[in-house]
């Protein structure tokens, strides 16, 4: 029997949870702040099967209006597998088709957004890496809207939830993502209306509201999934998982046990001395945030810091200038960047503000220029003038 000294046991790290999930690659991310909770093997690229459908509808929602019509183009049919059985010609309006992409993960409707937009497979890619990329995706290069398999056709977990991130801050798609069923109108197949989920959490977890699932042979199962009790949202990914259902419950029980938002300021005005390091102080205008700023932190307690990085905008402010970034960092060290705005407008300095300034004080001299330091100096030298008479 080895023992072994107590200090030395209570250093031992205990394995982590979702240790044994089986996942290749995985991520955890809270939809709020963007904030990774757990990865792995988080930007490796691998197939994505259908989750690509989540990016295409995106673009779809993006670009055309609810009621624009989607015309199946004249060789549809070639479409192979999953299929919402477009005839040539047919035509679905877009908030129908959106439905057809993410619950019956039609194939063809993929093709017909594809081409309608864009005129060809090829072109469409290049639309969704470059949204891709706009994003945040480093890992995705993407060869089809999708998801059959491609050998060139991949991403990566991290970049899948920030798609998914993206896609669920639109209304239109959450409330196709979170349907279990839905009865579209289409001008041809009036047999093949009904659409049925095949995201099977919507049922097994009334918290759960999309997204999609996926699976070829060459990929596996994979899955991009949302969860949100009260004002937090979990996104997860999944690539190449045997047992995805179960990696996916263990990864939200886990989240939600370890971790809450905490609100740090509501959207509105905001003081200077609440920014924290670096904090203006000659700012003579109100200051405000536009957007509600939260922090994910641990349940077992997190420290938040905050500082101030100045942005360049010229002074005096005016409404609506970005003056900096507020910059709120938890104790795993995720920071978040706050654009803060100028919700007045900053009046002019005095002459006698223009002559206490310093040369290198950078409101002097971008506020009042060349010409104002020399006013000012005039200023300064005849009151010197005076007192010495």
């Amino acid at each position: 029997m080895i023992l072994f000294p107590l200090f030395l046991l209570d250093s031992i790290e205990a394995p982590h949870p979702l240790r044994t999930t089986t996942c290749m690659s995985g991520v955890v991310m809270d939809s709020t702040t963007g904030k990774v909770l757990w990865s792995r093997d988080s930007t490796t690229p691998h197939y994505p099967a259908s989750t690509t459908k989540i990016l295409t509808c995106l673009l779809m929602l993006e670009n055309f209006g609810p009621d624009e019509v989607i015309k199946a183009p004249s060789d549809v049919t070639k479409v192979r597998e999953s299929s919402m059985n477009l005839k040539p010609g047919e035509m679905v309006r877009v908030k129908n088709m959106a439905y057809a992409l993410m619950l019956r993960s039609a194939n063809d409707g993929c093709y017909a957004v594809a081409v309608q937009m864009d005129g060809s497979v090829s072109a469409f890619a290049k639309r969704m890496n470059a949204r891709a990329a706009e994003m945040g995706c480093k890992n995705t290069t993407f060869r089809n809207p999708n998801g059959l398999n491609d050998p060139n056709h991949k991403t990566s977990a991290l970049d899948l939830c920030i798609m998914g991130r993206e896609a669920m801050k639109r209304e239109d798609f959450r409330e196709v993502v979170s349907s279990k069923t839905k009865v579209i109108d289409r001008s041809i197949n009036f047999r093949d209306r009904l659409l049925k989920n095949r995201n099977k959490f919507l049922w097994a977890d009334p918290t759960a509201d999309g997204i999609k699932t996926g699976w070829t042979i060459p990929a596996g199962h994979t899955y991009v999934g949302s969860v949100k009790r009260q004002e937090m949202r979990i996104i997860t990914s999944l690539l190449n998982a045997p047992k995805w259902q179960d990696d996916h419950k263990r990864m939200i029980a886990w989240a939600f046990d370890n971790y809450e938002l905490e609100l740090v300021k509501r959207t509105g005005t905001i003081d200077a001395t609440d920014l924290g390091a670096g904090s203006p102080k000659d700012i003579a205008c109100t200051l405000e945030v536009r957007q509600d700023v939260f922090a994910c932190i641990k349940k077992t307690g997190d420290r938040i810091e905050f500082s101030f990085a100045p942005s360049q905008s010229a002074r005096p402010y005016k409404v609506g200038d970005m003056i900096g970034s507020w910059k709120v960092t938890d104790t795993d060290g995720f920071t978040q960047a706050i654009p803060i705005y100028a919700a007045t407008n900053e009046p002019p300095p005095t002459p006698v503000q223009v002559a206490t300034k310093t040369a290198l004080n950078p409101y002097s001299l971008v506020a009042v220029g060349t010409a104002g330091i020399a006013v000012a100096g005039t200023l300064y030298v005849r009151g010197k003038s005076r007192s010495q008479i």
